[in-house]
């Protein structure tokens, strides 16, 4: 057990029993193997906006030691109504870079790496190898057939079972603590990311759309092959059995462990409202005295909507890392 709190131990005392203070909450819940686990624990959060700022927020306040953050977007007004950083005295900044000094905020000693930088499908390899502190060469190499790859259950137990020494780390392979929260709405990057770090086997989940929805308790975590009604993940499932090799099912019924991804993503199977739909039936801008409204967007957004799917993503990736079970 020493090895789990070795890193720990090497923090100059007066720091250590910051931390401790800073995280009692955290070790009366989780214990203090959970504590340590977590300090260990680096996780990488793709998309730091609706959704991906609460993951990070919320990881960071249960104690995880260090976090990358991979996003290249400016903090723009529009963004009040559902993304953490957003403040009147943040709107022009990259979110990453101001999410990540809101995260010091919380936890000077948190390892924190940002990586301000559009990802898309044509750099995800080395955005990726950059994140994972690996080589490109090392993502590269011919990984295991998608029929042979590790359940999230099986994949979080092995990696729970490496974690328990991280002593001795090797630089040519990625390390067991890793593990990815991919929060972007890009289809093509998304489906790249998603692929690249299933078949190397770093735990991930991956969320859904959030749009045009008003009830979090619609919310829900699944595999990929059983997400209903969002059409983000979808697109998401089509895209990786066209191009990816991922194994075809039919749509809406149960699925067999053959046809599952074995990847965990978050969705919503609320109907979405489109914001044209909604001022169909609702009373005209005109008639408020708003002779000049703005252009709205196809669909608006609810805190409570995207605070809940990233802290659930967030609660799967804690879950894992202190070994407690996914149902």
């Amino acid at each position: 057990m020493q090895n789990l709190s070795y890193h720990f131990l090497q923090l100059p005392l007066a720091i250590q029993q910051e931390q401790l203070e800073r995280f009692k909450g955290v070790c009366a819940l989780y214990g203090y193997e959970g504590f340590f686990r977590l300090f260990n624990a680096h996780v990488i959060v793709i998309g730091n906006g609706g959704v991906g700022s609460w993951i990070a927020e919320s990881l960071t306040r249960t104690g995880v030691g260090a976090i990358t953050l991979i996003d290249f977007d400016t903090i723009e007004l529009s963004n009040s109504n559902r993304q953490l950083h957003t403040l009147s005295s943040t709107i022009g900044q990259g979110k990453s870079q101001t999410l990540g000094a809101r995260l010091l905020d919380i936890n000077p000693h948190l390892k924190l790496k940002v990586i301000a930088q559009l990802i898309n499908k044509d750099n995800v390899l080395a955005t990726m190898a950059q994140a994972l502190q690996v080589s490109e060469q090392t993502l590269e190499i011919p990984t295991v057939a998608l029929n042979k790859l590790l359940s999230p259950q099986e994949l979080a137990k092995s990696k729970f079972e490496q974690c328990a020494d991280l002593t001795k780390l090797s630089q040519e392979s990625i390390a067991p603590n890793i593990l990815v929260a991919e929060a972007i709405d890009d289809l093509f990057a998304k489906a790249s990311i998603v692929d690249l770090l299933h078949r190397h086997q770093v735990p991930l989940v991956t969320s859904g759309g959030a749009g045009g929805r008003i009830d979090p308790r619609c919310v829900k975590i699944a595999d990929i092959t059983e997400a209903k009604g969002d059409q983000l993940i979808k697109r998401l499932r089509t895209e990786l059995r066209r191009n990816y090799g991922y194994p075809k099912g039919q749509e809406g019924k149960n699925k067999t462990p053959d046809e599952k991804f074995n990847i965990l993503c978050s969705y919503s199977d609320e109907k979405p409202i489109r914001s044209a739909e909604r001022l169909q039936s609702d009373v005209s801008a005109q008639s408020f005295g708003l002779n000049n409204p703005i252009a709205l967007p196809s669909f608006g957004a609810s805190n409570t909507v995207t605070a809940t799917a990233g802290l659930l993503l967030a609660s799967v990736i804690i879950r894992w890392i202190v070994g407690t079970k996914i149902s």
